[in-house]
């Protein structure tokens, strides 16, 4: 099967099975030595990629699935300016994830952060809706499970929960201020 696909901002075409896993795909015919894939398919978490902005499990999506797709490695991501915001973070919280999932659990947030500037960016204000502090914390807790969700797709142990989300605030906090200072 050829697929097509843009991998860390190169086009390509690239003739592989269709079943062959975006794992394999990217380290046998990209060349792609930095992806950690050692659960062979039982989900551990380190081999995430961005797929179309959105943080995946690259063991588990088959080739078909690719077509047109925008795949992002943490090759690629690290020398972003948006990876800086969550090296901040990290920073100034004084914790970082473990070496085996650093670049893992960083794409996660990098999914997460995405997200929510895009939510809030595309979300026009209602002067007709009179929500109550109760909606409003609800919506908010619903958020923070989404979130946990997100970042359960990385099983490592290396930090709790409580500790991940308040780098993903922080991060969210340094994005939106580049973006305060952007307009």
């Amino acid at each position: 099967m050829k697929i097509e696909c843009t991998i860390d901002t190169k086009a390509l075409s690239l003739s592989v099975n269709s079943n062959k896993p975006l794992s394999l795909m990217l380290m046998e015919d990209v060349g792609n030595r930095s992806l950690m894939s050692h659960c062979k398919g039982e989900a551990c978490g380190n081999c995430i990629v961005l797929l179309n902005g959105e943080a995946v499990l690259s063991c588990i999506i088959p080739a078909f699935r690719l077509k047109d797709a925008t795949i992002t490695t943490f090759d690629s991501y690290q020398k972003t300016r948006q990876c800086r915001d969550i090296e901040r973070a990290y920073a100034k919280t004084g914790n970082t994830p473990c070496p085996n999932c650093y670049a893992s659990k960083t794409l996660i947030i990098e999914s997460i952060l995405q997200g929510l500037t895009n939510s809030r960016t595309n979300r026009m204000p209602n002067p007709m809706t009179n929500r109550s502090q109760h909606e409003d914390n609800a919506s908010e807790m619903l958020n923070k499970q989404d979130i946990i969700q997100e970042l359960s797709l990385n099983t490592c142990q290396c930090m709790d929960m409580t500790e991940l989300l308040e780098i993903v605030e922080i991060a969210l906090t340094f994005r939106r201020r580049k973006r305060v200072r952007r307009n």
